[in-house]
């Protein structure tokens, strides 16, 4: 009996439908090939269309501690009442009536002062207040303040990664609402800065008692994360910080 595979018309037809298989899955390569090029153009392009916004934003915002700084006194206390007069029409209690405290700023400096430079304890949860002597935006998702308290400064590390605020309400918060002088409260973990500055990373931001009055100005601090000196002016710098305590016009 002749076995069909020895027929060359049977063999041809095999050989011909291999062929259309190979060709079949080479077309389905290529397309699926096609489909995940054209997901990574739109996710290119979708990247680069937000990136945009969050540079505005944080020119916006970097323009906006100038503008602080720059503006009239009155027009700088008539612009922090109508603020709160906002926060109140819109049910926000602008002075919390109360925030717990697990450790003073200088207790939080003795405990903490030894970790290593870019060291985070991010499983401990530690509460802190105290006031804003100073004030800058590196971006839209980060901020870094100067929280005294006690005669002692530590630096508030403000990154939107661990905030507990969603969205466009991290930027909205720390460019519009905080402000040099206000009393704050903090919630967050321990940690230092790549530079080495002994910080609190905070999860929970509250402004506690609006400073209504714009405070003196004061020079970065050499040394800290806002903008290192060279050491000729190291001295000069810090002898000219302002600091709680000190005269507000000491050249008078």
């Amino acid at each position: 009996m002749e076995n069909p595979l020895d027929s060359p018309q049977q063999g041809q037809a095999s050989m011909d439908s291999c062929a259309s298989e190979s060709s079949a899955d080479s077309t389905l390569s290529k397309k699926l090939l096609s489909k995940e090029r054209r997901i990574k153009e739109r996710q290119l392009f979708r990247e680069k269309k937000e990136q945009v916004p969050a540079e505005t934003a944080s020119r916006v915002e970097r323009q906006q501690a100038v503008d602080d700084d720059n503006m009239d006194l009155a027009q700088y206390l008539k612009n922090r009442l109508r603020s709160l007069a906002s926060a109140k029409a819109s049910g926000l209690n602008p002075y919390p009536h109360k925030f717990p405290v697990s450790m003073p700023i200088t207790e939080f400096i003795e405990k903490y002062r030894n970790l290593s430079i870019g060291e985070h304890l991010e499983s401990t949860e530690i509460s802190l207040a105290g006031r804003i002597m100073n004030k800058r935006a590196s971006s839209s998702k980060l901020f870094f303040y100067d929280l005294y308290g006690d005669g002692m400064k530590i630096q508030v590390m403000a990154d939107a990664r661990h905030s507990n605020m969603e969205g466009s309400e991290f930027p909205r918060f720390h460019s519009r609402v905080v402000k040099r002088g206000d009393i704050i409260g903090v919630v967050g973990f321990p940690g230092k800065s790549r530079k080495g500055e002994l910080s609190i990373f905070p999860k929970l931001f509250t402004v506690l008692a609006p400073c209504l009055h714009m405070l003196p100005r004061r020079k970065a601090v050499a040394g800290s994360d806002e903008a290192p000196l060279s050491k000729e002016n190291e001295k000069e710098a810090t002898d000219s910080v302002w600091t709680p305590g000190k005269s507000r016009n000491p050249e008078t």
